[in-house]
């Protein structure tokens, strides 16, 4: 699959001419590929032109299956479909990258038992579903950071960006700040709520907007200038 992925990212890379080596039904087998290969079956310590001639005509032939291969199947599987795997491929490589412990594995596990049953309505064991969970999870964590500082823009809007981490509160409810006449002027930047905004400043939501003037239907842009309290 590894090898079958680095053909993929050639054919998909900007046309670099390479010397060619075979063809294959009129397909060319260029050193590049050739050396490609070799990289990742032999940890790069042999090159293409370092192989005996027969190894070269076994590497040749081994080519050749991987090129029909991926050939046929870019004829016959759809631009979604090539969309959705090489999207697949690259969230499994970056969730890979992330260490899941057992006990958030096991806790993940305790917490959505209800969903791990099997036809018959049996719970799964832990043993057999504990490696998709760790792999969930992980990518769960890669799509939220890639997500962290995506911003989301509609209309000229910003509708959606990443939360800020709102003050923890203890017992009883927080009392807000009253809003009097005297105020600072806030910059909204990239990832900015409004009640993150209010919250910061002992506010909440619905007295921030009264401030500005603002309706529950308006959204933040970024760069604008809100009121809040003086500090």
């Amino acid at each position: 699959m590894k090898r079958f992925i680095v053909l993929c990212a050639l054919v998909i890379a900007t046309g670099v001419s390479a010397k060619t080596i075979a063809t294959v039904n009129g397909h060319a087998i260029d050193e590049r590929e050739a050396n490609a290969f070799l990289k990742v079956a032999t940890k790069g310590k042999v090159t293409y032109k370092r192989l005996r001639k027969k190894d070269k005509v076994a590497l040749v032939e081994r080519l050749a299956v991987d090129k029909m291969v991926l050939t046929t199947a870019m004829k016959e599987i759809g631009k979604k479909e090539q969309e959705s795997i090489i999207a697949g491929f690259w969230l499994r490589k970056k969730a890979a990258k992330y260490k899941i412990s057992d006990k958030e594995v096991k806790d993940a596990y305790k917490k959505n038992k209800k969903f791990f049953k099997d036809k018959k309505g049996k719970t799964i064991p832990f043993a057999k579903v504990k490696e998709m969970i760790r792999n969930s999870i992980a990518q769960k964590k890669a799509v939220a950071k890639m997500m962290k500082n995506a911003k989301i823009v509609m209309n000229g809007k910003v509708i959606s960006a990443s939360k800020e981490k709102s003050t923890k509160h203890t017992g009883n409810k927080p009392q807000s700040k009253r809003v009097s006449g005297r105020y600072s002027v806030y910059t909204v930047k990239s990832g900015n709520t409004l009640s993150g905004i209010a919250n910061k400043y002992g506010m909440n939501s619905k007295q921030l907007r009264k401030m500005n003037g603002m309706s529950a239907t308006d959204v933040l842009k970024i760069g604008q200038k809100l009121k809040v309290p003086a500090k």
